[in-house]
């Protein structure tokens, strides 16, 4: 291989928060306040100090490492703070890999270009900042990678000003950057580069079919430029990391560690949509067209400009009171032309009423419908349905514009400078790296036959973020079967953090991780970029979905469970799952005769899956079972649960209650999987439930239903050894 001028930082100088460090961060305080910022200084310093520990470990000399946020939560923040830090301590030459998307590379650039104040035009040869190199058209913050020559970026390192490349993730682009790194690296002295590959799981794996023979051209590339850069610090950064987590032992991006950024306060992510007790989803017909403008859509819109003109109340400057809406229903392009004409005609033909005045009690009597149906009794009190109220929402309606998201739809952009509220038409370009700032109203239908693949699957919830100044305004419409399926990725989601810290902590491999597999259709990742296989293997929880529904058996089935508990005089409090010392619930040691006879008595519990009585049986053991009440006292034993809208009324939408808050400082429980208390034997969580369609609409069938913790034996899906 060619020599080049490559160096590395040293490895006994202690970390320096120097000027980039302090400038990003106080621009970080400006964004997102002394609170939020705060968080991303913890998450870069522990970062930056475990990767330099394993740059000078000198174990299996990879360098290659995983950063795992959550989708939308900031990633991009963490890795302005990680730069920082890094050019403080001697790095000057970072190459990004900034999406393999023209638009999503601009984004990257911009943002990088603002937070650092790169230089551009004539600005870069006289500037004290650094320089941004792109291989997209420059922006006003960069210039053309066919800038970088050896005699400007030798200037730049004797300066101390750091050069950054954005890298567009398709072969011609990443040639052209490695041509020009090439030549730099020939004639120019004190190199020391980083890489960052965002959105590390899309296009930068290999997926050939023999991968021990041939490689793609994209990853052949990155394994190319890594080697010119001499195995300098990689940093894969995704939210849906299955892939990564799963590659062949012989690929040249498999991570050697993991380290996971945590999202700042307030983050509303799948634990906040898809497992906690709201009135966000919206039931979408399986029968309705993806091809039309149905009547769920058309209320999906009517609902958006109700629930834009209450944010536009609520919004002190213009700037907040914009609001977005995604649709999301077919990957082809032919299906988006066809939703954006209806949608665009509708919106004429709205804004004509309401100028025109001649049709417009129609439209109000559809909005007054949709007004009562969406909207919650505490906000409708808040808002009524008044002239001024409609004369917002004519407000809203006049701006409003319909845009095309995808590569024939570019005419259509200018809505974006023009409209205060939008309306984004289009399919695989919604759903990863764009980010919607004021994202109210979701209607996604788009769901693979098959089950599709997990990661893909979450890329998609755009509706992810920092949405808790208006999450009660916010709507997904959605199918039944696509909101069972999220909330089974809120699950899996919740397990591989879990993880994640165990692989952060020493105490597993990243080769051991695994994925659930149970109650989806989905898939990990797709086949071609990963090797993986379904096995029985260690689980944690199998929680009751399905309620009992016949009166009869309820009562009995309660009057066992009542009997149970009462044949113990005394239950022990626990602080299992507690950060602060308090009793979460109580619990007390049975034997497995007595829990077997429990579990024969109400079959009608236990007669659906996941709940397969044989094998719960012969997992019992033998004695001291720990049997715990999910309640300290008679006023916290009542537990309401939404139930799914079908016309069976009998499956709950989750049964554990998941952590009292995102922020680690205020956190004070940890969520329900964390009451246990033998993590090496069989627990069995009772829980009383109250469900219903709402909290104000109860079913009337309050009743016991279990939890069980089984330390074995569960499908899992797991790396596949080469």
């Amino acid at each position: 291989m060619e020599q080049y001028n490559v160096n590395r930082p040293d490895s006994i100088r202690p970390m320096i928060e120097g000027a980039y460090f302090r400038r990003i961060h106080q621009r970080h305080i400006e964004s997102y306040g002394e609170a939020g910022a705060s968080n991303i200084v913890q998450n870069a310093r522990a970062t930056y100090a475990k990767l330099m520990q394993q740059l000078h470990s000198g174990l299996d000399n990879n360098h290659n490492s995983l950063l795992v946020g959550k989708v939308q939560s900031g990633k991009t923040s963490n890795l302005e703070l990680l730069t920082a830090l890094a050019f403080d301590n001697g790095y000057n030459f970072l190459l990004i890999f900034g999406g393999y998307d023209k638009e999503l590379l601009r984004q990257s650039t911009e943002r990088f270009g603002t937070t650092f104040e790169t230089a551009g035009g004539e600005d870069v040869l006289y500037s004290e900042t650094p320089v941004l190199f792109t291989t997209n058209e420059p922006t006003k913050e960069s210039v053309s990678i066919n800038s970088l020559d050896p005699e400007f970026a030798k200037q730049l390192i004797e300066e101390k000003r750091p050069i950054i490349i954005t890298c567009l993730k398709r072969p011609p682009a990443m040639k052209a950057a490695l041509k020009a790194i090439c030549k730099v690296l020939e004639s120019v002295a004190g190199i020391v580069p980083f890489i960052i590959d965002d959105e590390g799981d899309q296009a930068s794996l290999n997926t050939a079919k023999d991968k021990a023979r041939n490689s793609t051209p994209t990853y052949k590339t990155i394994v190319k430029i890594k080697e010119v850069l001499d195995n300098p610090l990689y940093l894969s950064v995704t939210a849906t990391p299955h892939a990564n987590i799963f590659q062949e032992d012989i690929s040249a991006l498999n991570p050697a560690s993991i380290h996971t950024v945590q999202p700042g306060s307030g983050y509303d992510g799948a634990s906040i949509y898809h497992l906690a007790e709201n009135d966000i989803i919206e039931d979408v017909p399986d029968t309705d067209s993806p091809l039309q403008i149905s009547t769920s859509l058309k209320e999906a819109i009517y609902y958006f400009f109700i629930a834009s003109a209450i944010k536009r109340f609520r919004s002190s400057s213009k700037k907040d009171k914009r609001s977005d809406m995604i649709i999301h229903v077919d990957r082809t392009v032919a299906a988006h032309g066809s939703i954006y004409s209806a949608i665009h005609d509708m919106l004429d033909e709205v804004k004509q009423a309401f100028i025109e005045d001649d049709s417009v009690a129609f439209y109000i009597n559809k909005i007054r419908k949709c007004y009562e149906k969406y909207l919650s009794l505490e906000i409708k009190q808040q808002y009524p349905l008044d002239d001024h109220l409609i004369s917002e929402i004519s407000k809203v309606i006049q701006s409003t514009g319909a845009i095309l998201q995808n590569g024939i739809g570019k005419h259509t952009k200018e809505m974006e400078l023009t409209k205060l509220h939008k309306i984004y038409i289009g399919g695989d370009l919604l759903q990863r790296g764009l980010t919607f700032s004021n994202l109210i109203v979701s209607y996604f239908t788009r769901f693979a036959k098959t089950g599709g693949n997990m990661d893909t699957t979450l890329q998609r919830a755009r509706w992810f973020g920092y949405r808790s100044k208006y999450l009660d305004l916010c709507k997904i419409f959605t199918t039944v079967e696509i909101a069972k399926e999220f909330t089974v990725l809120a699950e899996v989601e919740d397990d591989l953090w879990e993880q994640f810290d165990d692989v952060e902590n020493g105490v597993l491999e990243i080769k051991d991780i695994i994925i659930q597999a149970e109650n989806t259709k989905q898939k990990p990742t797709a086949k071609n970029k990963a090797k993986f296989k379904k096995i029985s293997f260690k689980n944690r929880w199998i929680k009751q979905k399905f309620l009992v529904v016949d009166d009869a058996e309820i009562s009995a089935n309660n009057a066992h469970v009542e009997e149970l508990i009462s044949s113990i005089s005394t239950w022990m409090p626990t602080t299992a799952g507690s950060t602060n010392g308090s009793f979460t619930a109580k619990y007390a040691l049975f034997t497995a005769e007595q829990l077997i006879t429990l579990i024969q008595s109400i079959d009608t519990a236990f007669d659906r899956e996941p709940f397969n009585k044989r094998p719960v049986l012969e997992l019992m053991g033998s004695s001291d079972i720990p049997v715990i009440l999910m309640w300290t006292d008679d006023n916290s034993k009542v537990r309401y649960r939404s139930i799914y809208n079908d016309a069976a009324h009998d499956r709950i939408k989750a049964l554990h209650q998941g952590a009292n808050t995102t922020d680690i400082s205020l956190l004070t429980y940890l969520g329900d999987q964390k009451v246990i208390v033998d993590p090496d034997k069989v627990n069995i969580q009772i829980h009383y439930i109250s469900p219903g369609l709402s909290k104000s609409n109860r079913l009337q069938k309050d009743q016991f239903m279990f939890a069980i913790y089984i330390p074995k034996d569960k499908i899992y899906f797991v790396k596949e050894n080469d």
